[in-house]
């Protein structure tokens, strides 16, 4: 991983660790989806390659969409 990419990778495991993707309360769409790609994107790529369509790598708090309110939700 590049240097200057730890500090944006180091972020994205800290989200990582705060969502319910596996064990035992794994939940099943709670993840928001504009991050949860980003993330399986900058991750497959070695966070060298900004998300296609985008000029940088972005923080979990900088993606676009980022905090848009699930279908499901009622806000």
């Amino acid at each position: 991983m590049p240097a200057d990419r730890r500090q944006v990778a180091a972020q994205w495991q800290e989200w990582q660790s705060h969502q319910r993707l596996t064990g035992p309360n794994a939940t099943a769409d709670y993840v928001n989806p504009a991050q949860m790609n980003h993330f399986t994107w900058y991750q497959t790529h070695g966070w060298t390659r900004p998300y296609p369509g985008e000029g940088k790598v972005y923080a979990p708090d900088q993606v676009p969409g980022a905090y848009l309110p699930a279908p499901e939700s009622d806000g």
